[in-house]
């Protein structure tokens, strides 16, 4: 083989090396920017059930106040979510009653009133601390007369955006996140902010100072221990990452309720829900057989 041939075989097999190459590192590096890097990662979830029961006169048994709070798993700092809704379930005979006097479906039998807000988050290095700031709030109202039609409204339905300055900072012992400094900042009520201390027992008395600051200097301080601090205690949750997390929310005959938190579930692909169950937006429906 001559001199030129060789070069040119050579040639021929390097230009083949490098467009094999680079189309394997262009495919590799498409499905690491198309992959999510946490999904082998575990995300963490704060869950809390008002532990409030709710009027039994108006309210069906399982209505109730629901908080979830998730963020970016594997990070010291990074993007969080956080979910209130109030599930309600009317009494028929109190439904019939407000309807017969003010007009047909003034009240329907189901309602969910949804907040959620978003921000970014900062982890403690040394301590199991998280600090979560919320900028945007996102809310809605929907109703109806089946649980149902409720969940297809829920869907339907777009949230109405509002800018806020809210923080909260959680510490999490064990099982439990507790909420131990909450504030808000706006133009028209300034700066205020919370700081609680939960007793650990029936001999330290839980309380939590208020203090109300101008250009970062404390005008005002009170302390008080009439709050409701079964309300700082949340459920921490660990999630696996190839499965689906849901919480049950309400039963009624032989249907059930369950939240899927939807920053969590959807930072990986999950399995599908479970069989005999109907996923509908953030929630899953069940129905029994009988």
């Amino acid at each position: 083989m001559s001199p030129q041939t060789q070069e040119y075989t050579r040639f021929h097999w390097l230009l083949w090396f490098l467009i094999f190459f680079s189309g394997w590192s262009c495919q590799n590096l498409n499905s690491l920017l198309t992959r999510d890097a946490k999904s082998e990662i575990p995300a963490s979830v704060l869950f809390l059930k008002s532990p409030r029961k709710m009027n039994p006169t108006v309210f069906k048994d399982g209505s109730s106040h629901y908080r979830c709070i998730q963020w970016e798993p594997g990070k010291l700092s990074g993007y969080v979510e956080k979910i209130e809704f109030s599930f309600i379930a009317y009494d028929p005979n109190f439904a019939n009653k407000i309807n017969l006097e003010f007009g047909n479906e003034t009240v329907e039998l189901y309602k969910i009133i949804w907040s959620r807000k978003v921000g970014k988050f900062q982890k403690d290095k040394l301590e199991k601390k998280y600090l979560f700031q919320y900028k945007v709030s996102y809310f809605k109202e929907v109703k109806g007369n089946s649980i149902q039609s409720l969940l297809e409204n829920q869907i339907a339905y777009k949230e109405n955006q509002t800018p806020i300055d809210e923080i909260e900072v959680f510490e999490i012992v064990s099982d439990t996140g507790n909420l131990i400094e909450e504030g808000n900042r706006s133009d028209v009520g300034g700066e205020n902010r919370w700081s609680h201390n939960i007793g650990s027992n029936q001999f330290i008395t839980s309380s939590s100072l208020y203090t109300k600051l101008k250009n970062d200097i404390a005008i005002t301080e009170h302390v008080s221990t009439h709050y409701d601090y079964s309300q700082l205690s949340y459920e921490w949750n660990e999630t696996e990452p190839d499965k689906l997390f849901f919480k049950p929310i309400f039963k009624e005959n032989n249907l059930q309720l369950y939240f899927v938190p939807p920053y969590t579930n959807g930072l990986t692909t999950k399995t599908k829900e479970p069989f005999g169950y109907k996923r509908m937006g953030d929630f899953l429906l069940k129905e029994e057989m009988k």
